[in-house]
């Protein structure tokens, strides 16, 4: 229930007003008297003239006895700008005479409704200052989109209503036909009054949907736009979608809400923004047409964006200060001067899209439909700003048309201006999505091929390192490994024992079974001494059947261990050729000690003895020489 309670109270509020309005009561008056509204009660009356109108500003002007008899007429459901006044700015007052009769049976206690405006203004009743809005004293400043406000006028049955309005100097894009009120104020009692104003703030809502809606969506795109960047550091044109999508929101919270921003927070802020929707899309199109290779291009890119941005900025400078009467035209000629730089610049899109249509003459469809709608969208807003600034010196209307409603939805009008916008970001954001996508899929291509890359060459490595049948260490890596434990053992003092093994009459398993067989028994054997030694021993073929095992920081006693049970293993095991199985032997030479004052010629010279013994005792068995001792010519068995 109370979810749609207040959308109850608002459609109720809208209705009564509607049934007010009908039967409100009628003003009469003549020209030069009093305006005269009767019947004040449940109904609202406008009060829209003709008033008193006068250009200038004097404190006396509010009083009730003042002669305005000599002033002009002017009526308030207009602008003075459309009364003759258009090139007007500073201030003036405004004077009605009311007489105010309630309607029977109700106390004369009446209010007043200030309707949107976008001028400061000071409000007297019977010359006591019964409100304002904005700030007119000391600084003359003026606000945007003022919302309506109430006004109490006491008990009273006539009295003189003086307004005193500020309308700001004339810049380049303002025509000056929109001074004073551009809606009648309305006068009735206080609990109608206030139901009008409920009433206008619902239809001012309910027309705002559609473009409060949009504006998220857009703050949603901006937002995916930036943290996508963020993940994505290099792909600028991310941070760009998220640049451009996220103009209108801030502009909506700036200019249309009711927050109350300070003035030159506003005025210091809205330029710059405006041109920072103009600066992302220059980079998006060289990031997704794309033009970003070519150089020149992309220079001249970013010193107009320079340009354009401290154009801005300055020109929020001029805008924001609160000018005295002698600097407002220096004021004005330096807005003027902003608004052609500015005009001149607005254009450069077409620029861009035309340069990326000449050097790709074969768009994709993405693409193309970027380079259509940000024409598009540029030829909305270049005729739309051409209009605005020339209107001061033209009747032109193309500007108020741009703007207007092509159609509506529910309440929300949908400009030219507003589709093209968005057809715009619509367009920008797949074209990124699809962009991010294709660098995704260009970017997996490529740490594919760099695992291949890695993967060969690990491959050649293994295969450079290797031997291919047995998988072991080949001759020049195992005899690298050999030098690389000789000199550590030396430099640290450590021992350090080699194994040369050899399997025992290969040459007969050769002859008889062949030499697939022979294979086989190779590969056996390597596998039985790659699995039997230590993670940190090192096995390699030294060559034919023979292999070369090295143990670091093994002890005497410990490598005649190890060579035993490798001798063991190796005649036990059960090689399998088809039906046969075979059974071989292999001898063992171990050389032990710690190769102080010896090279590795002199450790292959001694374990290569150690093994010539062992064959010569029978073969089948392990024979080992101390280094120091093999040096000198002797040997001895284990």
């Amino acid at each position: 229930m109370p979810a749609h309670s207040s959308w109850f109270r608002g459609v109720a509020a809208a209705l009564l007003v509607f049934a007010a309005t009908l039967c409100h009561a009628q003003p009469a008056s003549t020209s030069g008297a009093p305006i005269t509204i009767e019947g004040l009660g449940k109904g609202i009356a406008p009060i829209n003239g003709p008033c008193r109108f006068r250009t200038g500003d004097n404190a006396a002007w509010a009083t009730p006895g003042f002669n305005d008899s000599n002033w002009k007429q002017i009526r308030t459901d207009r602008p003075w700008g459309m009364q003759g006044y258009d090139r007007y700015t500073g201030y003036a007052w405004y004077r009605c005479h009311l007489s105010l009769t309630p309607a029977p049976g109700l106390p004369p206690r009446f209010s007043l409704l200030l309707q949107r405006t976008e001028d400061a203004y000071q409000i007297y009743w019977n010359g006591v200052l019964i409100g304002h809005n904005g700030r007119v004293d000391p600084y003359q400043v003026w606000y945007y989109d003022q919302p309506p406000e109430i006004y109490g006028l006491g008990v009273a049955r006539s009295g003189v209503l003086a307004v005193r309005v500020w309308k700001a100097p004339l810049f380049s894009d303002d025509s000056g036909r929109d001074g004073g009120f551009a809606t009648a104020p309305l006068i009735g009692s206080p609990a109608a009054i206030l139901m009008a104003k409920q009433a206008l703030d619902y239809q001012w809502l309910h027309g705002r949907q559609l473009r409060l809606a949009e504006n998220l969506i857009y703050a949603l795109a901006a937002l995916l736009g930036f943290l996508a960047w963020w993940r994505n550091r290099s792909q600028w044109f991310l941070f760009w979608t998220g640049a451009f999508a996220i103009v209108p929101p801030l502009l909506l919270l700036l200019l249309h809400s009711n927050l109350r921003w300070p003035y030159v927070l506003v005025v210091g802020l809205v330029q710059p923004i405006f041109v920072v929707a103009d600066v992302s899309l220059w980079f998006l199109l060289l990031w997704l047409l794309p033009l970003r290779e070519h150089r020149r291009l992309s220079r001249l890119t970013r010193i107009l964006a320079c340009v354009i941005l401290t154009n801005a900025v300055l020109d929020a400078v001029v805008l924001a200060i609160d000018w005295g009467p002698r600097w407002i035209g220096r004021a004005q000629m330096a807005d003027g001067v902003s608004a052609v730089i500015y005009s001149l610049l607005e254009p450069f899109p077409l620029v861009l899209v035309g340069v990326a249509m000449t050097r790709y003459r074969r768009f994709d469809r993405t693409r193309w439909m970027v380079a259509i709608l940000a024409v598009f969208d540029d030829m909305v807003v270049v005729a739309e700003n051409i209009a605005k600034q020339g209107q001061q010196f033209t009747n032109w209307t193309l500007g108020a048309r741009i703007d207007a409603p092509l159609f509506s939805v529910g309440g929300s009008g949908v400009s030219l201006h507003t589709l093209a916008g968005a057809l715009l970001l619509v367009a920008i954001v797949y074209a990124a999505y699809s962009r991010l996508r294709e660098e995704q899929r260009q970017k997996a291509i490529l740490e594919r091929e760099k695992a291949d890359l890695v993967r060969t060459r690990e491959q050649m490595r293994h295969f450079a390192e290797h031997d291919d049948l047995t998988g072991l260490w080949n001759h020049r890596i195992i005899m690298e490994r050999l030098s690389g434990e000789v000199d550590r053992s030396r430099r640290e003092g450590t021992p350090l024992s080699v194994i040369l093994a050899d399997i025992d009459h290969f040459k007969n398993i050769n002859d008889t079974f062949g030499h697939r067989t022979g294979d086989m028994v190779l590969r056996e054997v390597g596998r039985i001494f790659r699995e039997s030694v230590r993670s940190y021993d090192w096995v390699g073929r030294y060559g034919g059947e023979e292999f070369l095992i090295i143990l670091p920081g093994s002890a005497f006693d410990s490598a005649c261990l190890r060579a035993e049970e490798l001798r063991l293993a190796v005649q036990e095991a059960h090689i399998r050729d088809g039906e046969n199985v075979l059974r071989v032997t292999s001898s063992f030479g171990v050389a032990f000690g710690v190769p102080s004052d010896h090279e590795l010629e002199d450790v292959i010279r001694a374990v290569d003895a150690a093994l010539y013994e062992a064959k010569a005792n029978g073969r089948n068995c392990v024979i080992a020489s101390d280094l120091t001792v093999a040096a000198g010519g002797e040997s001895g068995g284990a």
